[in-house]
């Protein structure tokens, strides 16, 4: 028996208990006042107190209804359409519908339950992609794969102990190596974050990409200036002809009052959102890279405590659902404000790819990068 069908029992159940005693209430209260207008004379005011006492029962009945249908409204609405509403979205799920985000608005109670049931989609997700890009990392060699993927994938250093939360994730359009990658360096001054979006995807774009992470890994070590950065970068790529790409480089020293240096070569815009959920785009300050020279200029702004940037790929904001609109900046930046309430980068990351993969229809059409940095508070 469902809980719905138990519930119904139950106000029914409670209803016919008070209307039947509010009957006996009433018999009893009419039976007694015919017996006392029998043996007592005539009187006013005990007229008034009987009628008084009438109406009190009365009240007391239609209250007590009232309060009845309301209790099973504030249930319905409150409780029961919710868990339809999560066990709709668990059935898309299981009959094969894998990127439906499960998400419920109120109450708290049963938001958390939908919260754990999301968090363990997105990780089956994740197993699953992980399972494909492995089945088709054999047909690409698997071990130069796990090696190329392996140099692609970011160092993990500590930026706890800079006051950074960072997280990220990088999905290869086809096989195990893409050619996006996003990785954090250390640099004489603090930290440095690197997004880079080579042009195409697979094993060329790999190798590409390889070859801009070893150019800018040692350029920002040395303390070269993230415009420099994207110079040496250009003049390393002068010998490949057929591939562009796009990067973004952010230099976050370890002293809060001083400025963040950030250059912007064609890539996708930034999204700096401030504590006060400010929102600034970090725009190209540069053409693409591509061997063919060019000039990137250097911006700053007071990355302070509590504020986010995100950062993600073309790949991502391209995505298209089944009538061919894209998921663009005005989906990136709904998600970034619906995810103002996350704690962490890691959740506010997978939000953004499990909002876009949703309705996707061309997501392994290229490859996808989110990046998300927060700058926690106190440090």
């Amino acid at each position: 028996m469902t809980l719905r069908r138990r519930l119904q029992i139950f106000v029914a159940f409670f209803a016919a208990t008070v209307i039947a005693a509010a009957v006996w209430e009433r018999y009893v209260y009419l039976r007694a006042r015919a017996e006392i207008s029998d043996t007592v004379a005539q009187d006013i005011r005990l007229d008034e107190v009987a009628d008084q006492l009438s109406l009190a029962l009365s009240v007391s009945i239609f209250v007590s209804l009232l309060l009845l249908v309301l209790a099973w409204i504030y249930l319905e609405r409150w409780v029961l359409a919710p868990l339809d509403e999560m066990r709709t979205e668990l059935r898309m799920v299981a009959s094969g519908t894998i990127h439906q985000v499960i998400e419920v608005a109120n109450p708290p109670e049963i938001q958390l339950a939908a919260a754990d049931a999301e968090s363990m989609r997105q990780n089956l997700v994740n197993q699953i992609d992980l399972a494909r890009a492995a089945w088709q990392g054999l047909e690409q060699n698997a071990p130069l794969v796990a090696s190329m993927r392996k140099a692609l994938s970011p160092t993990l250093i500590e930026t706890e102990k800079f006051g950074l939360d960072v997280a990220g994730q990088t999905l290869p359009a086809s096989g195990a190596i893409a050619g996006d990658w996003w990785d954090v360096i250390r640099t004489p001054h603090g930290t440095a974050l690197a997004m880079v979006d080579v042009t195409g995807h697979g094993p060329e774009a790999g190798v590409v990409g390889l070859q801009i992470k070893a150019i800018m890994t040692a350029a920002l070590s040395a303390g070269f200036t993230p415009s420099d950065v994207m110079e040496r970068v250009s003049a390393g790529l002068s010998d490949v002809d057929a591939l562009l790409a796009t990067a973004v480089i952010l230099e976050i020293p370890i002293d809060i009052s001083k400025p963040t240096k950030w250059v912007n070569a064609g890539h996708p815009a930034g999204y700096w959102i401030d504590a006060n959920h400010l929102i600034t785009t970090l725009n190209p300050t540069g053409p693409m890279l591509g061997g063919f020279g060019g000039e990137w200029h250097s911006q700053e702004i007071f990355f302070s405590a509590g504020d986010r940037i995100v950062l993600v790929s073309d790949g991502l904001l391209e995505t298209q659902d089944e009538n061919g609109d894209e998921f663009g900046t005005q989906g990136l930046v709904t998600s970034v404000v619906t995810g103002e309430r996350t704690g962490d980068s890691a959740e506010l990351t997978n939000l953004i790819v499990s909002t876009a993969r949703q309705d996707s229809v061309t997501w392994n059409r290229d490859d996808v990068s989110v990046v998300v940095i927060t700058r926690r508070l106190g440090e």
